[in-house]
């Protein structure tokens, strides 16, 4: 519903910044949010000469407020300050009854500000200082949220209160928040004195060796003098945060409070730890308490690497006290494509060395669109499966799927909550003959939200990542098996990478391997599912850069046949868009321009690669688009992604100089470089057919096509490209169509 306060705010500030360059227009429609709080403080930044206008307060920013007078009640004859006026915006569009936008800071403008620092916990002094702007032309909110959580709101009030010249004003909504999280680091460090002035950007906080140091010994029962109150508190504060309830937040470490964190301790695996005293908090169990990577230094008893071990190796691993060694499946690392998978030899240096293995598959997974493929978790759960049963693993073996990359709650509802019911259910179907689990790697909500609906039985968690969203204030979840959290150097024959991983017992993992020739069938299938797997990456690696995937992905795809991907106007010219995948390639026209793609040894496009694609796309006047580096980064983007082939751009006549077509071929003459199993060529062809009026008198001049040059025919390939993805150029490309020269229409 629309707010008439917050209308005015939105007008106001509309009218006296609007002229300013870097002004953003506000939409006038009384919503508030993120949106209007960006604007009042880009306005901050204008009225009070900040060089960097963002929107967003950064430490110069709040070095301003720090260093503007203090604004006390005003007389209603003084005269207007803009200033004010931003504050009785802010005010309005907070919640608070401002009064006005007058520009005059009285009566109601003080009462406003006094309920403000009440629900902020902050000194109710009905005076702006500093606080009142950083809490006011911020993102936070200051009254609880419907869904907020009363404890957590009291936690947030205090925390101001006692800690906002450390910490700044964070929110006091009830929701437990990135900024609430890392206030407790900061706190610490305030409380130890290793903070004396504001940490102007939380996410920079780390409980480095200074805050180890620092920490008092041992906190426990009954150890209440004023100097452990602050520390108390901000245990109390971790545990509830960690879904623990000390039933107090007041700092006096009592009975209840010791049986929480033993229970932590216990939920953990901390207990067994050298040095840990059960219902005590020393400086491991606060790191624990704090961040979920907890004390990296502590003992682990599993680790995971992405080195093929030798004997050597894994015997080195076995006799520094690892148990347990998570492998992949399948895979390479790196630019040099470092095969990572495990191998039958590198089993029988396991099994020599004593060592258990918890499978982990993952050939991709690094970012949001590898789990919008509505096909994809069936193409993993199939590869899984099949590369599980080729190196033996035994029946009830459960294999750890990764989502490697942080993520909003929507993007684990709507993508990977649903790319994990795929693999359940193939994983429940008689494919799966040796009854294998799904496990899943991933940050800790991710795991709990994927555990919950029942789709995975184990959890592996990537704690190392502690300031991931997903893992800031979240409790690890119950049913996890393994806790990834350090990174170091191996010392062995050679040295190697591992993750340190603490093992909770939940899953045995792997000692003896079922010992089985791999049947023709079998072999068969498995070179299917990679060659699978290999067209689905190639079909990205293609589309995506050219923002055709998600538009592909809602349609379905399947090969050699066209697949309209939509159709638009250009003026009197309509343009149908279509992408055809197959298995074979197309022989190039001499009119065609053939960018040759390759990769130097670094990893990245040779010069001559570069040098074609830049001159593929110099000669287009894309000024009016702004989108000349765009089309480049795009084309050099798809020939990094694939490493070796061709990209082909041309145009042709179809019929009766009413039509022609403009087309991107992307092929390959092996989609998997590295796996001598599979040597399948691929092309896609994204095809742009322009069509006029049969009925008209106009016609696409048939001796242009005859004549032009390559470069054209390429340009226009590439303009007919920018033109459906951006709207903008539709009017010019019918205008170089009519009357660009080399393709004209005629009579």
């Amino acid at each position: 519903m629309a707010d008439n306060n917050v209308i005015k705010a939105q007008k106001y500030l509309n009218a006296m910044f609007g002229g300013h360059p870097a002004w953003v227009m506000l939409d006038e429609d009384g919503n508030t949010g993120t949106a209007v709080m960006e604007g009042i403080l880009r306005a901050f930044q204008i009225q009070n000469n900040i060089p960097d206008i963002t929107g967003t307060a950064g430490p110069y920013t709040i070095g301003v407020m720090k260093g503007l007078p203090v604004i006390k009640k005003m007389d209603p004859n003084d005269e207007g300050s803009i200033n004010v006026c931003l504050i009785q915006c802010a005010l309005f569009c907070k919640g608070y009854d401002a009064g006005g936008i007058t520009g005059i800071y009285y009566n109601a403008g003080v009462q406003a500000v006094k309920e403000m620092q009440y629900d902020a916990g902050i000194p109710r002094t009905g005076e702006i200082d500093w606080k009142v702007w950083m809490g006011l032309l911020s993102l936070n909110w200051f009254q609880k949220s419907f869904t907020g959580d009363d404890v957590i709101r009291r936690i947030q009030r205090q925390l101001n209160s006692e800690w906002s010249d450390i910490v700044g004003v964070g929110p006091c909504d009830g929701i437990l928040s990135r900024q609430t999280v890392l206030s407790l680091i900061g706190a610490l460090q305030g409380a130890e004195g290793i903070a004396t002035e504001l940490i102007d950007n939380l996410n920079s906080v780390n409980f480095g060796d200074a805050t180890t140091n620092a920490f008092p010994g041992r906190l426990k029962e009954g150890q209440n003098a004023d100097e452990f109150l602050p520390y108390n508190k901000l245990v109390q504060y971790a545990l509830y945060f960690n879904g623990y309830n000390p039933e107090r937040v007041d700092g006096i470490y009592d009975a209840i409070t010791s049986i929480e964190v033993a229970k932590f301790q216990r939920d953990y695996e901390l207990y067994s730890l050298e040095g840990i005293y059960v219902g005590d908090v020393d400086v491991s169990t606060m790191k624990s308490l704090l961040m979920s990577k907890g004390d990296t230094s502590r003992r682990a008893s599993a680790c995971d690497c992405a080195t093929v071990l030798n004997l050597q190796q894994a015997k080195d691993i076995a006799e520094a006290g690892y148990t347990h060694v998570g492998r992949y499946l399948t895979g390479y690392v790196g630019i040099n494509h470092i095969p990572k998978y495990l191998t039958p030899e590198e089993i029988r240096n396991i099994e020599a060395a004593g060592l258990r293995v918890f499978p982990i598959y993952q050939d991709g997974g690094y970012y949001l669109e590898y789990f919008q493929n509505p096909a994809r978790g069936i193409l993993d759960a199939k590869m899984a499966i099949l590369t599980a049963e080729i190196l033996g693993f035994p029946e009830g073996t459960t294999i750890y799927f990764a989502v490697d990359f942080d993520c909003y709650e929507f993007q684990i509802n709507r993508y990977i909550i649903p790319y994990f019911e795929e693999i359940q259910n193939f994983f429940s179907s008689a494919k799966n003959i040796m009854g294998y689990n799904v496990g899943i790697y991933a940050a800790r909500q991710v795991c709990t939200k994927v555990s919950e609906k029942g789709y995975a039985k184990f959890s592996f968690v990537a704690d190392m990542s502690w300031k991931y969203s997903c893992n800031l204030g979240f409790p690890i979840p119950p049913n996890w098996a393994f806790d990834q959290f350090f990174e170091e150097q191996f010392p062995s024959s050679p040295s190697f990478p591992i993750d340190k991983v603490a093992y909770s017992k939940r899953d045995e993992g792997t000692r003896t391997f079922d010992k089985k020739e791999q049947t023709p069938e079998q072999h068969a299938e498995y070179c299917r599912a990679k060659t699978e797997i290999a067209r689905h990456k190639f079909i990205y690696d293609v589309l995506h850069p050219l923002n055709y995937w998600d538009k592909l992905i809602n349609i379905g795809f399947s090969y050699n046949r066209e697949i309209p991907l939509g159709s638009y106007m250009l003026g009197t010219v309509r343009v149908e868009v279509s992408v055809t995948f197959s298995s074979s390639t197309q022989t190039a026209a001499e009119t065609d321009y053939c960018i040759g793609i390759s990769v130097d040894e670094t990893g990245k496009l040779t010069a001559g690669c570069k040098s074609q694609i830049t001159e593929a796309t110099k000669e287009l006047n894309f000024v009016d688009l702004g989108n000349n580096l765009e089309i480049e980064e795009a084309l050099e983007s798809i020939a990094l992604n694939i490493e070796r082939g061709n990209i082909t751009l041309g145009i042709c006549p179809i019929s009766s100089n009413k039509k022609m077509k403009a087309y991107i071929r992307v092929s390959t003459d092996n989609l998997a470089p590295d796996d001598a199993e599979i040597e399948q060529t691929m092309e896609i062809e994204i095809a742009f057919q322009f069509a006029l009026d049969e009925n008209g008198g106009d016609n696409f001049d048939a001796e242009a096509f005859a004549t032009a040059t390559i470069l054209v025919f390429a340009g226009i390939t590439v303009m007919a490209l920018i033109s459906f993805v951006s709207p903008a150029g539709s009017g010019i490309l019918l205008n170089y169509l009519c009357t660009g020269g080399f393709l004209l229409l005629g009579t």
